[in-house]
């Protein structure tokens, strides 16, 4: 008896034990639920720089051809300087094109000569014809030879003006004073109308090309009341959109911000279908010649918009060129969206979002890192 009461007692405080245990491995391992900041979107009025990467060229630039065939007998520019409107570049050997100026002088002299003749003939046949003595006939074919001599004129003047402008471009002349560029031919080398020769940049003005997103121009279009006219994007009532766009800056490959302030000259209308872009222009007063053709930079637009959606940068996690945000759903988990339209705000506490999420949305601002997609935070 008593040892059945002591088995009975020992199962007893066996089960205990296993409960005991039991209960507090429940309990080393059941951990709080971590908690996560979180904010409920709404559009809000935003100040915001927009960067596009942009290349510079010249106000004008001109490539340079020559328009005769020949030897290159001169070249009279250092490439890399400025060269001033109508200053020599290149001389191509003049010497056929002097010979056939020549020739067409003395065809002139001869047609003008038959002209006299033909001339002379014609008056003294009006008076043999008007006392009868010849027909109307021998008039007749007088006045066509004379006609047909003042037309030879005419065609020879027309081969000599030829002869003489042929002549002219032996000598090839900078188009506008600029910095010129190219040095594909020197002295010696054959060239002919189709082939290249150099390019001369006018960079008193610079332009920036640069392209925006259809959801950019969008922005841009609704926030300035742009609309289409004949010359592209204009203002109200017609105005340039010079007029109407804010100014803006130029940083440069060095990082440092170009000094004068931009304008923006051009905004496409149209978006191109394979890149889902417009190109637009900004042009720069260059009075000290800093900036030069073929750079890179990055156009700076201010753009202030009356909606857009803010959250703190701790919010976002980077996939290397993307941006991606947690979005909390009804259940409580978190969904990762990427938005492509995200820029940074002026002091770098926030990011503006314009593509990706919508107002209303509750998005995770804090510890996002640590997140994965369908995690449960509540």
């Amino acid at each position: 008896m008593n040892k059945q009461y002591l088995l009975l007692c020992s199962a007893l405080l066996l089960g205990c034990g296993i409960m005991v245990s039991c209960s507090g491995n429940q309990a080393q391992f059941e951990m709080p639920m971590t908690k996560y900041e979180t904010k409920v979107l709404q559009p809000e009025p935003k100040t915001y720089n927009m960067t596009f990467p942009a290349s510079t060229c010249g106000i004008t630039e001109i490539k340079v051809y020559p328009q005769v065939e020949g030897i290159v007998t001169k070249k009279n520019y250092v490439p890399g300087t400025i060269v001033q409107k109508g200053q020599t570049l290149f001389v191509i050997d003049p010497t056929e094109y002097q010979l056939s100026v020549q020739s067409a002088e003395a065809d002139l002299k001869v047609a003008k000569a038959n002209l006299e003749t033909t001339r002379l003939q014609y008056e003294s046949n009006q008076k043999l014809f008007e006392k009868r003595i010849i027909s109307d006939y021998v008039l007749n074919t007088s006045l066509n030879e004379y006609n047909s001599a003042q037309a030879s004129v005419s065609q020879a003047q027309a081969q000599l003006n030829i002869a003489r402008t042929n002549l002219g471009y032996c000598t090839v002349t900078a188009p506008v004073t600029g910095y010129i560029a190219g040095n594909e031919y020197n002295v010696g080398d054959m060239v002919s109308r189709a082939m290249y020769l150099c390019t001369v940049s006018d960079i008193s003005k610079v332009k920036a090309n640069f392209s925006i997103t259809e959801t950019q121009l969008l922005s841009i279009v609704m926030e300035y009341h742009l609309t289409t006219g004949k010359n592209g994007m204009e203002g109200p009532n017609g105005s340039l959109v010079s007029e109407v766009l804010p100014k803006v800056k130029l940083k440069l490959k060095d990082g440092s911000t170009y000094k004068q302030d931009g304008q923006i000259t051009v905004i496409g209308a149209l978006v191109n279908q394979t890149t889902g872009t417009a190109a637009c222009e900004a042009e720069f007063d260059n009075p000290e010649g800093v900036l030069r053709s073929g750079l890179s930079a990055n156009i700076i637009i201010p753009l202030t918009i009356d909606s857009v959606l803010s959250v703190p940068q701790t919010a976002a996690v980077r996939l290397q060129d993307q941006m991606m945000f947690y979005r909390v759903k009804t259940d409580g988990t978190v969904e990762g969206i990427i938005c492509k339209e995200v820029y940074p705000s002026n002091d770098g506490t926030e990011y503006y979002i314009l593509e990706g999420l919508n107002a209303g949305d509750e998005v995770v601002t804090n510890g996002a890192g640590k997140l994965t997609n369908g995690q449960k935070i509540r």
